[in-house]
């Protein structure tokens, strides 16, 4: 069934690649400069990356996932890649809810903040499975344009809470996330995210989700965006 659902997907998300000529989703983002800080939590996970005190740097991309017009609600996202144990790492998330079921269900928002930015699929560590996700740490709304975007981020670095949950019960702040100005469009730096060919050091992407995921990726990465081909730059 898994193995089905995936080749549907990838056979949709190749042909919308090959029809868009590049991302069949989340086609126009801004990146920028990340620093992370990681304490951990009082409750040991069985992960580097949720138990231990460390500062990572790396990219941050917010993107429109359907690429709507704005002020019209949209899946808003947060790829994350940073170097770890001579590898990069990589985390998606994507607007969803707060509680245990939210948390598994997309949540389309019209703001970059305030709201919650989870990873929808779990992660397995340690015999158990668990969430990711990032909080925006502002304290007015930031709307879901790449323009008031850059302008924020320009006043100052944007922040965000990381946060780990299990099946249930409540999320444990484990670190913070900054994204850095100058913002890049992505035709300053054309890049490609996939947590499946860089996971997380100590958390290996479970369930079927993240298997199709993986799939739905590979095909839709086939097909080179256009700048990035003009130039003959991918990441």
């Amino acid at each position: 069934m898994t193995s089905a659902v995936g080749s549907g997907l990838a056979a949709a998300f190749g042909a919308a690649a090959r029809l868009r000529r590049g991302r069949p989703l989340h086609p126009a983002g801004r990146l920028f400069e990340a620093e992370l800080r990681l304490h951990g939590t009082s409750r040991h996970w069985g992960a580097p990356f949720l138990d231990q005190r460390m500062e990572l740097h790396g990219l941050a991309r917010l993107s429109r996932a359907a690429g709507l017009p704005p002020p019209l609600p949209d899946i808003l996202g947060l790829a994350l890649r940073w170097h770890q144990e001579g590898a990069d790492a990589e985390l998606l998330l994507a607007t969803t809810g707060h509680t245990p079921l939210g948390r598994r269900l997309l949540r389309p928002a019209t703001a970059w903040a305030p709201g919650l930015y989870g990873s929808l699929f779990p992660y397995a560590v340690a015999g158990r499975r668990v969430w990711l996700a990032a909080l925006p740490q502002a304290d007015r709304p930031l709307p879901a344009r790449f323009g008031p975007l850059t302008r924020a981020a320009e006043a100052a670095p944007l922040l965000f809470d990381l946060l780990v949950a299990g099946r249930t019960g409540p999320w444990h702040i484990f670190g913070q996330v900054g994204l850095v100005a100058p913002a890049m469009r992505d035709a300053e730096l054309p890049t490609r995210f996939d947590p499946t060919r860089h996971p997380i050091p100590g958390l290996r992407p479970a369930g079927w989700g993240q298997r199709v995921r993986g799939a739905a990726y590979a095909a839709a990465q086939r097909t080179p965006e256009r700048a990035a081909a003009k130039a003959g730059i991918i990441r």
